[in-house]
């Protein structure tokens, strides 16, 4: 390993510590850790690495926007106010029917509501959504949303995980392995099914513990909660333009794909046209960079440092494929390195780089899902290791700091349930695939 190879190791490391103390935040210290590797690179290695980050971002780019201007359109309508209204009407509802505990049902339906829109449409989607959402549940009911909010970022990635088009590194594997939607229904689906009700009671957990035992709503309290909630529901102004055109933004971008793959970049700047004419002139500009300029320089920061240190003289790439023509006996190789090089990298980089690779050593489905694995578990780990990550804290940033979720915030939940994803995944997927 070269010397400049152990110092960008330290440069990576070393900006993970000052995001994890609050010294720097995200969307500082990761362009300034792009920018360091870029200078270690060398001149020519250096450049092509800005060239490869830039290339990768140009469509990620377009499809996040396609996405983020329809559902703050959304948010700007109220429509997201209403729905909040709607589901906490219905959650104090079962309380005082079923007495069941307010932040079980909260933590339960932020959860399960985010994984099954990832699954249905893309992680995120989901995310941008459910994000605001959950927030005005937590808030109703005087919780902290913290937790929910971070596991419902990895109930994104485990929604992104379970269908054929729920997140990029499965399209990719999809192609690569010829999976279709019926091995990821049969394969894959329950196991992380089974994965989310542990992620929503771990979340229902931490918000309880964190809220104290003697939060207990009375009789009197919730139900004068339901009235407000009715009352908001009932009065509550929603712009049905803005609604129709995001919507009608946001089925093209996201479904359209679905139907016509070929022409998913076109489609997504349709969508975000439609979108914008469907925007008061005064509100445009801001409509149109609803995602904020600070997220679109973290997300090209992180696929440059992720060409540097995955693919160029002074990265690791040579060293992990070695690694796994070496050591593809079984699945954990490639689980853990999966892990791994989606925190080093990026989740979709490792996908396109890796998985014509372990086709190559391990042309199972069970490679596949190995894969898929690693990579879901890794995007979990760390709020800088996928974009969902990177568009949750800029989402949140706005919020109580007690619903605030960022890189310091997040690690402490990511990082071990990250860790017991790998370990769940390496007992329970040789187990599963073996009934097929």
């Amino acid at each position: 390993m070269s010397i400049e190879t152990i110092l960008l190791i330290v440069v990576i490391l070393s900006g993970f510590g000052l995001m994890t103390a609050r010294k720097l935040s995200q969307e500082v210290a990761v362009p300034l850790v792009a920018f360091i590797a870029i200078i270690l690179a060398g001149p020519d290695e250096g450049l092509r690495s800005l060239e490869g980050g830039f290339k990768e971002f140009a469509k990620v780019g377009l499809l996040f926007t396609a996405v983020a201007i329809p559902a703050y359109m959304l948010q700007e309508s109220n429509l997201f106010n209403l729905l909040g209204t709607r589901i906490g009407a219905m959650i104090g509802s079962l309380n005082l029917k079923f007495k069941v505990d307010i932040i079980l049902l909260v933590s339960f339906i932020s959860v399960f509501t985010t994984y099954v829109m990832a699954a249905l449409f893309h992680n995120t989607t989901s995310i941008l959504v459910n994000s605001y959402i959950i927030y005005v549940l937590a808030k109703a009911y005087k919780l902290p949303a913290v937790f929910m909010l971070s596991a419902a970022l990895v109930a994104s990635n485990l929604g992104g995980f379970s269908t054929r088009w729920g997140d990029t590194p499965n399209i990719i594997e999809s192609r690569v392995w010829g999976l279709t939607h019926m091995d990821f229904f049969k394969e894959i689906l329950p196991v992380n099914i089974l994965l989310v009700f542990i992620l929503a009671f771990v979340a229902y957990f931490l918000t309880k513990r964190m809220v104290g035992n003697n939060h207990n709503v009375s009789r009197i309290k919730l139900a004068h909660s339901m009235i407000k909630f009715k009352t908001e529901g009932r009065f509550m102004s929603v712009d049905n333009k803005l609604v129709t055109f995001g919507i009608t933004a946001l089925l093209i971008a996201v479904v359209g794909p679905l139907f016509f793959p070929l022409y998913e970049v076109p489609l997504s700047a349709v969508g975000i046209i439609v979108a914008l004419l469907g925007t008061p002139n005064a509100g445009r500009t801001k409509t149109l960079y609803a995602l904020g300029i600070e997220t679109y320089f973290t997300l090209i920061s992180i696929f440059v440092l992720a060409q540097v240190f995955g693919h160029s003289a002074i990265g690791i790439g040579k060293l992990i494929e070695s690694f796994l023509q070496t050591n593809t006996s079984n699945i954990y190789s490639v689980l853990a390195l999966s892990y791994l090089g989606t925190l080093s990298t990026e989740a979709a980089s490792w996908a396109s780089a890796t998985a014509p690779l372990i086709f190559k050593l391990f042309p199972t489905h069970l490679g596949a899902w190995a894969l898929g694995a690693g990579i879901c578990a890794g995007s979990s780990a760390l709020i800088t290791a996928a974009s969902a990550g990177i568009i949750l804290a800029h989402q949140t940033s706005t919020f109580e700091k007690d619903s605030r979720v960022d890189f310091a915030t997040y690690i402490k939940f990511g990082i071990p349930f990250s860790l017991f994803m790998l370990l769940f995944y390496a007992i329970v997927l040789p187990l599963y695939i073996r009934l097929f």
